[in-house]
């Protein structure tokens, strides 16, 4: 029963999160529909409490910072730093992050993944470990967010087919708000 309902709450998720992607045009900005902005974090999640280390904070050395677009709990989805829940895409999950480095330059991080892609492998009851980076900021709006994300290190027990199917699923590709929020 609980798989069941896991399954269509997953199922749900990727219905209502279609079409959020949004390549970044030319000149590295987003462009395309209408979203509001999140009161907050929804319970699961983690951003920034702000110690003033912009470089380890979510800024650059500028001082910019830099986000993702958290679909967790909200389908038009909220800005967010070092997200603990983050649901990237309509096709994947990451969950229990713990974020070793997040600058304007990229982000690198560990947790477990799953996703549409691996639901058939019961991947809902048991994710994959894996190691990975995010990176490529693109401006939206004024708020810079990560475009992109890659597995540097997997479980030693996800199998080659379901790597193949992550990489497939998205393409390393990392939501960004389609309109000025």
């Amino acid at each position: 029963m609980k798989r069941t309902l896991l399954a269509g709450a997953m199922l749900a998720l990727a219905v209502s999160a279609c079409g959020q992607a949004e390549e970044p045009e030319d000149d590295g900005t987003a462009a395309g529909g209408d979203s509001p902005e999140a009161d907050g974090s929804p319970e699961g999640t983690a951003t920034d409490g702000g110690s003033g280390d912009t470089a380890t904070d979510g800024g650059s050395a500028e001082g910019e910072e830099v986000y993702v677009l958290n679909l967790y709990g909200d389908e038009e989805g909220f800005d967010d730093q070092r997200p603990t829940e983050y649901v990237a895409s309509e096709f994947t999950t990451f969950s229990d992050m713990e974020w070793d480095e997040w600058s304007g330059a990229g982000a690198r991080g560990g947790g477990e993944v799953l996703g549409t892609w691996c639901m058939a492998q019961g991947c809902q009851d048991d994710p994959y470990d894996v190691e990975i980076e995010l990176g490529e900021p693109v401006e939206a709006d004024g708020t810079r967010y990560f475009s992109t994300y890659t597995v540097t290190e997997y479980d030693e027990d996800m199998p080659e087919e379901q790597r193949d199917a992550l990489e497939q699923a998205d393409g390393g590709r990392l939501n960004v708000p389609a309109r000025p929020r």
